[in-house]
């Protein structure tokens, strides 16, 4: 794994903002974003072993949204999926922790599987409009639901992993069997915590397994685990939530788990 590749890619990205958020949708969904993440998988090569599909759909208005999807299908049986979402409520924030810092992982996790191609097929997915009703993660399962990306087995939702070396994952997942949620068990402790609304909760609703994950540091966790919320948390849609947040180290230890996961 390439060190402090996520870090650096954030650096660039809080800097990039874009014109409106997506609550209503874009007359060009290119925003100043998607065209980052385009620009990145460009720069880092990562066609060379994944397949690249932007998936343009529209809401009731006419205006469009953008999942951007990356894919490498080596004709196993079963498909692993990563998602985190592109969009934003505040475009006046860098938007570290929600979610630029998740969308920063996810490239620096293809840019690995680039250089260590796994025998697995992989599929992951920057998806739209995440604040403002799920409608990319609606899209998404969809097209899971129609097979476009053979038998998933099941579905990483990444939300706020900038810092921190505690796992947590959403707790309304385990109300149901879940493949995901027992892999995910066997490697490493997890904390298990209520969150607000996120693309699992389309999926799961779908039918589709998929659990929300993130990091938090000790004393935020501990935080979370006695009052049910923490400061990086509050973060979230505001001015506040900005670069300096990000820890390079906890972001690569991170990936280094996402990487078990295939």
């Amino acid at each position: 794994m390439k060190a402090n590749l996520s870090y650096n890619i954030l650096n660039e990205f809080c800097n990039v903002r874009n014109e409106e958020n997506s609550l209503k949708g874009f007359k060009n969904p290119h925003t100043n974003r998607v065209n980052f993440i385009l620009d990145t998988i460009f720069d880092l090569d990562l066609l060379t072993s994944f397949k690249l599909n932007v998936d343009i759909f529209e809401n009731t208005n006419g205006l469009k949204f953008a999942n951007i999807e990356l894919g490498r299908n080596v004709g196993t049986n079963g498909s692993v999926m990563f998602i985190a979402h592109h969009d934003v409520n505040n475009v006046n924030s860098d938007n570290c922790q929600d979610n630029t810092a998740s969308i920063s992982n996810l490239l620096s996790l293809a840019y690995h599987f680039c250089i260590n191609e796994p025998n697995k097929n992989l599929y992951i997915v920057f998806t739209d409009c995440e604040e403002f009703g799920g409608k990319g993660a609606k899209r998404l399962a969809e097209r899971i639901e129609s097979g476009y990306f053979g038998e998933v087995e099941y579905v990483v939702n990444l939300e706020l992993t900038a810092n921190g070396n505690n796992l947590w994952s959403d707790k309304d997942n385990f109300k149901n069997e879940s493949k995901l949620a027992d892999k995910i068990l066997s490697l490493t402790d997890v904390f298990e915590v209520r969150t607000p609304f996120n693309d699992s909760v389309v999926l799961r609703g779908r039918g589709i397994d998929s659990v929300c994950i993130g990091t938090l540091t000790d004393s935020e966790m501990e935080q979370v685990m006695l009052k049910g919320y923490c400061k990086t948390w509050a973060l979230c849609h505001k001015k506040e939530d900005t670069f300096e947040s990000a820890n390079a180290k906890d972001m690569d230890s991170f990936v280094e788990f996402l990487i078990k996961l295939v």
